[in-house]
């Protein structure tokens, strides 16, 4: 996976936001950066929804992460055990 382009995307929407407040810029650019920050957006969150970034965070264990993260933090997460331990919606 490529890290480093995702960080340097990161980088560059980070700036475009920041520059986009500029004053000094006239109204053709700041509507060019904006249409620029929602395809960076499309473009990070295509390599963040990609399996090799998924592979990368290894997101296969995401429900155990939540499991103890709700465990150690004591957190009511609206969900309980069912007779085989796994993790379900409480019923209204």
């Amino acid at each position: 996976m490529k890290l480093d382009e995702l960080t340097s995307l990161v980088a560059i929407r980070s700036y475009v936001v920041d520059s986009s407040g500029n004053a000094s810029l006239d109204r053709k650019t700041v509507k060019y950066m904006n249409d620029t920050l929602i395809l960076l957006d499309k473009k990070i969150v295509s390599i963040l929804e990609g399996e090799e970034f998924k592979e990368y965070i290894n997101y296969k264990d995401v429900r155990k992460a939540i499991e103890d993260v709700v465990n150690n933090n004591n957190i009511k997460s609206g969900l309980q055990r069912n007779a085989y331990g796994q993790l379900e919606k409480i019923p209204k």
